[in-house]
Parts: C-alpha cells; structure tokens; sequence
C-alpha cells in the first residue's frame, strides 16, 4: 500500500496470476473506497500554552493532542454503518504518512460529532471492540483502540453548555438573536452562500433559519397570493368565520346570492360583498 508503484510491483502481479491459488482472482492498483478519502476536518494545536475558553465544544478542546481527525455527521446525512470504520482508516493511513509531525499515536486522535448516539454507531462501536467511557454532558471517549477516539453528541453538549449556535447543527432550535443573525450572516456572506448552496444539505440549512423567525416575518417577503400558492381551498379559508369565508368566494358565486341572505349578513360584509357584485 504506498502512492509509489515500482516495476517490482508489476512483476508480482505477475507472478500472483500466474502461479496463486487459482481459488482468488488478483486485481491490482485497486481504488479502495467509491470516493477520495478526505476528512471533514484537521484540527492542528498552535500552542500548548493556555488561552482563553472556546466558545463552542468547549470541553472538546482539552482531550485533543496535537493533531485531530474530525468527522461530522448532520441530521440531514446522518451516521451510517461502518462510519467509525472509515474514521479510523483515516487515522491510520494519515499516521502512516505523516512521521514528521506524529512520533507516536498518542500525538493523533479521532473526533466524531453526531447529533446523538444511535443504533448504528453502538453496534459499530462493539464490532470493534471498543469500550464507551462516559465523561458527561454528552461527551464520551471510545477507549481499546491504538488511537484515542471522542465522540461529542451535540444536542447534550448544546444543552449542557448553553450553546446556541451548537443547537442549530442538532435536533435543537435556536433560541436567541445572536444564533439567527450568526446564521443569517453566514448565509448572507457572498462566498460562503457561493460555496454552499449546491450542496447537499443546503435547503436543510435554510430552512433551519427559517424556523428561528417568527412566522409574520417569513410571510412578510411573500405577496399574498405566494404565501397561498399550493394550498387547498380548505386550508386557504381554514379558521375564517363563516362571513370572512364568504369575502374568499369568486364574484360568480357571490352573485348567486340572494338578497333576503345579505340582508342576514352583518352590515360591513354585507357591503363589501355588494361592492363586488354591483347590486
């Protein structure tokens, strides 16, 4: 396994098909994942001195090494089977390829963010032996592996520290000005919106910040027919007293009345529905 073939690797290619067990088939340069395997993110310590509290995953921080591999699992993708596999082969394969930097595992760790532990990642965590250690607020360690693993799951850790931008990545809602208007700007700023909006997720992301506003505001940038587009006539006049149901009605229908039933109706509906009509 190396980014480097030699004419040595040809030959035993060779010598494989031509003298093996005729039981397996070899294949060779064989691309090992579907996609290019990249990491989420690299999280790479400046400096071993303190410094101020991080304002987000801010127990995360001091459980880190020198170098972290750091995989994100949102609600919209969550974690799947086999994830925890994939994390760990990124740790494997970037120890082996960074000798410079890492002299021994324990300067490299694994990071896995979830919106909350599930089936899946339990049943993967087992597979491969591996041993939860609980160190609250929704922070766990996997412990029996060469490197050390944490997993972070965000709708504790948002809720335990208060954190209001975290919630936004979880099951949660925003609570608070600042979360709206940090998405929002995110959002807003050229580049980012650039970047992201032919991505998966993108829609998942709007109408997050949608959920923070009140529903008044989101309706006031639609004309009033948008804001009825697509909805059946029930939902339309749903809530109305039965006189506004009335005003909802074409002019063809309203003219069908007659006039001993207007002479029922209150005196404003009565009027605007002549208005309409013309008699």
């Amino acid at each position: 396994m190396g980014s480097t073939r030699t004419a040595w690797h040809v030959l035993l290619v060779a010598l494989l098909s031509q003298r093996g067990s005729r039981r397996f088939e070899v294949r060779s340069e064989v691309p090992l994942s579907a996609e290019p395997l990249r990491a989420d993110y690299l999280l790479l310590r400046r400096s071993a001195e303190p410094s101020e509290p991080a304002g987000t995953l801010r127990r995360l921080w001091d459980l880190l090494p020198s170098e972290a591999i750091v995989e994100f699992k949102s609600i919209g993708r969550p974690y799947r089977r086999r994830n925890l596999d994939r994390l760990y082969s990124y740790l494997l394969l970037y120890f082996a390829d960074t000798p410079e930097r890492l002299e021994q595992r324990s300067d490299l760790c694994g990071v896995l963010l979830v919106p909350s532990r599930t089936r899946s990642l339990d049943a993967d965590a087992a597979a491969l032996g591996l041993e939860w250690d609980d160190l609250g607020d929704g922070y766990w360690q996997l412990r029996g592996a060469a490197f050390a693993l944490v997993v972070a799951e965000i709708d504790p850790v948002a809720e335990a520290e208060d954190d209001d931008l975290l919630r936004l990545f979880g099951h949660g809602v925003a609570r608070t000005r600042e979360a709206r208007r940090w998405l929002a700007q995110q959002l807003g700023a050229e580049e980012m919106a650039m970047e992201m909006q032919d991505l998966e997720g993108f829609e998942e992301v709007v109408r997050k910040l949608l959920a923070t506003l009140p529903p008044e505001q989101v309706l006031a940038a639609y004309a009033p027919e948008q804001r009825m587009a697509g909805l059946p006539p029930e939902q339309r006049v749903a809530g109305l007293p039965p006189e506004q149901v009335l005003l909802a009605m074409p002019d063809d229908a309203l003219r069908a009345l007659s006039d001993a039933y207007l002479e029922t109706l209150s005196a404003e509906t009565r009027a605007a529905i002549r208005a309409r009509i013309g008699r």
